[in-house]
This record gives C-alpha cells, structure tokens and sequence, in this order.
C-alpha cells in the first residue's frame, strides 16, 4: 500500500525533535572534539557546518521557491553532478565561526525553515517541488523530510568523535521516533533514486527492519523510477532484514555491507546481488 503522508502537524511535531535533539546534543562537545576527524573527509565541525551551509544556502531557498510556485534556482548548483562541489563551498563558507555561532545559525536556520510550515495547507504540502540533487520531481512535503533526515544523519557523523556522549540515534530516541524516521528514509529514498546507473532494471526490495521502531517497506523499481510503499509486496526479489539502528549505520557507511552481513546484523533473502547494489542506486552525492 502506498507510504501514508504525515501531517503538518506531524512533521512540524517530529522535525522539532529531531533539531533539539542535535542542538542538545552537540552542546555537550568541546571544542577539542569539535576538531576530532568524523568521517573520511571531514572534523565533526565541518559536518556541523554542512548542517549549518546546506541549510542556508539549499534547503531553506528551495522550500522558499516551491512555496511561491517559482522554479527550483540554486547558484552553483544546477544539475546533480554539482552537489558535491557546492556542499564543499557551503561548508567552506562557514567553518572558520566559533562552534558557538555555528549552532546558533544552525538553530536559526533549521528554525526558519520550520517556520514555513505554518500556514500550509495538506494540499499545499503536495505542491510540487523539484530540487537539483533529486532525480524527479517531488513536493513540498518531500523538502521538509529532507530537511529532517539531514539532522540524522549528521548527528551520526559527529557522533563519532564521542559515542560516550552522544548516544546513538536510536537509542537516544523513542521507538515512535525512530519508526518515523524509518519510514520517511525509505519514503525518501526514491527521490535520491540513480535512474543513469539502473537501465533497464526490474526489481522488487522489500526491507523488513526487526525491533522497536521497525516495520516493512518496499521498493519497486521499473521503467526509469523508483517507488516505495508501506508493508510487504505480494512479491519480491530480494529482502533485506535488520534492526532500525544497523540500516541506519549501513546508510551512513559506518557498517561494511559485507562485514555486517558475514556477522548476521543483516540477513539477506532472495537475490543478494541485488542488495548490494542498493548503495550505487540510492545515493545523494556524486
């Protein structure tokens, strides 16, 4: 059956958790851990100025565009190809601020795109939105899940650099909280679709995540697109079966596909060569 939509009160409800969560959070990092290496290209503090630069100078004028009916503009970031450079400038842009005046433009900023959901009707939510690292067009309720599943995902970048700290995201949350965040991750994942490196594929994923905050969903891919929807489809080609938690490392590359699946945090039914092919076909950057 197809994803149920959220309403504005919901996404404003989950989207508020999620920002003082992160701002809660990073608070408790000194400034050594803010300089500490997260990922393979970046400190915790670029990661908290690609919050800080993304949401400014992306996020925010798309949903600003979309709103007024006018076409997706972004300076700098015309085609997919470009987002990996315009990311760069965008944190480039901000990382030299004191942590201090990043986390206040980053309250600022995620604040002022919240703001924007008052006064949006459901019908507006469903006007249609575009963004340049999408791979068709989506709505203006798919900005805001954007914006949302951003805070996450970095989250799990910084939390890196003191995991004692900063609990991981599921655990810090409530099974609520994480069911929401599930859904609207594969809810989201078709518009991150890589249609250029699928051809002519046909395939049918189903994701069955075990535990608290878990559930079914499926992706059908066919004809050039991607397609997700609630529950178990009458048939599939492959399934991949884990815990919220171990899909969301995987997503974040912290967990090696292989070495999960070899250590059976991941169970994998039906053709596994099509699992492993879900990191080229659903991917934001370049």
């Amino acid at each position: 059956m197809p994803i149920m939509k959220p309403t504005q009160k919901e996404i404003r409800e989950f989207y508020g958790q999620a920002l003082d969560r992160c701002l809660s959070a990073f608070a408790l990092l000194d400034d050594k851990e803010w300089g500490k290496k997260a990922s393979e290209h970046w400190t915790a503090k670029q990661h908290l100025a690609h919050l800080v630069g993304t949401e400014e100078q992306e996020t925010l004028p798309l949903t600003r565009q979309a709103i007024a009916g006018e076409p997706a503009h972004i300076p700098g970031f015309e085609k997919r190809s470009d987002i990996n450079a315009f990311r760069d400038a965008c944190v480039k842009a901000v990382v030299d601020l004191p942590v201090s005046d990043l986390l206040s433009r980053m309250k600022t900023a995620f604040g002022d795109h919240l703001k924007l959901l008052e006064g949006l009707s459901e019908a507006d939510l469903d006007r249609p939105a575009n963004s340049p690292g999408w791979d068709r067009p989506g709505t203006i309720r798919d900005l805001f899940f954007a914006s949302y599943l951003f805070l996450p995902a970095q989250y799990q970048q910084v939390r890196k650099v003191s995991k004692k700290k900063l609990p991981h995201w599921v655990e810090s949350g409530s099974s609520e909280q994480t069911r929401y965040y599930m859904s609207r991750l594969f809810h989201y994942m078709p518009l991150i679709f890589r249609s250029d490196r699928a051809e002519d594929m046909q395939a049918t994923y189903l994701f069955n995540m075990e535990g608290a905050g878990g559930g079914q969903w499926s992706i059908q891919i066919a004809q050039g697109r991607a397609d997700s929807s609630d529950g178990a489809p009458e048939s599939h080609d492959t399934e991949v079966k884990t815990k919220p938690e171990t899909w969301i490392d995987l997503s974040n590359g912290d967990i090696n596909p292989a070495f999960a699946i070899m250590t059976r945090k991941v169970h994998l039914g039906g053709n596994a060569g099509l699992a492993m092919k879900l990191g080229t076909l659903f991917s934001v950057e370049e």
